[in-house]
């Protein structure tokens, strides 16, 4: 029997039809998973989570459950946690805003984006398109615009932004220094999140303990943004 064969899912309770452990291939908590402390309900109950919240994310069930996951495990490190446990995920979805697949802010109905709206989306830098999507649909709610967003009703949530983002960038005066590469990326973020980007980018940064926002350190809060889909991070970043 070759290892491959050989693997068997590393969490008890776990069978085939045979009562054998589950093939590491077919285990429904991963290796990487089980070694970032998860428990099995806790992952099975977010994976579910994740499914059922897919469509109105508008992400693909297998993006949406990935999601879920690395948001989770996000939160979980940065609290100290040891062992991701159903309670965590539970509390999760409370502080997760509208549009992340694990939040629980999902009883809203279906909207439609017209084509024009489609298109006017597409020119948001990609890192940050869900989150706008997200935040468009949930004011549209919030404002009783309907639940068909065109470019109108995204721009009464633009310029909401905008008028947050001018704030943070007028108070903006003792920031981390950037480099001339990373600047010129920063330039290229749409006016009206600019003041939120530049504050989320500088909090992540600290927390990392760069004393300078360079390209790594963009390309790194991009990845956890774009891999996590949490962009409500407290003290800093988009609210």
């Amino acid at each position: 029997m070759t290892d491959q064969e050989g693997a068997r899912c590393p969490f008890p309770g776990v069978a085939d039809d045979s009562g054998r452990p589950q093939p590491a291939d077919q285990c429904p908590v991963p290796h990487d998973l089980a070694s970032a402390g998860w428990d099995m309900e806790a992952h099975i109950e977010a994976m579910r989570r994740a499914k059922e919240g897919a469509q109105r994310s508008h992400l693909a069930p297998e993006r949406a459950q990935e999601m879920a996951l690395r948001a989770a495990e996000q939160r979980a490190q940065r609290k100290g946690v040891d062992e991701i446990r159903s309670e965590f995920i539970q509390s999760l979805g409370k502080k997760l805003g509208y549009g992340h697949p694990l939040s629980d802010r999902g009883n809203l109905p279906q909207f439609t984006w017209t084509p024009e709206a489609e298109q006017r989306l597409a020119e948001v830098p990609e890192f940050c398109r869900e989150l706008t999507r997200w935040r468009v649909e949930w004011t549209a709610h919030k404002h009783a615009l309907g639940t068909t967003i065109t470019p109108e009703i995204m721009e009464v949530k633009y310029q909401m932004w905008g008028e947050v983002s001018h704030r943070i960038q007028d108070r903006h005066r003792d920031g981390l220094p950037w480099t001339d590469a990373a600047l010129r990326r920063f330039e290229r973020v749409p006016d009206f999140v600019k003041g939120q980007v530049l504050e989320a980018v500088e909090g992540n940064a600290r927390q990392y303990g760069a004393e300078v926002i360079d390209d790594e350190v963009v390309d790194r809060v991009i990845q956890r943004w774009s891999t996590t889909g949490d962009f409500h991070e407290g003290l800093y970043g988009f609210r």
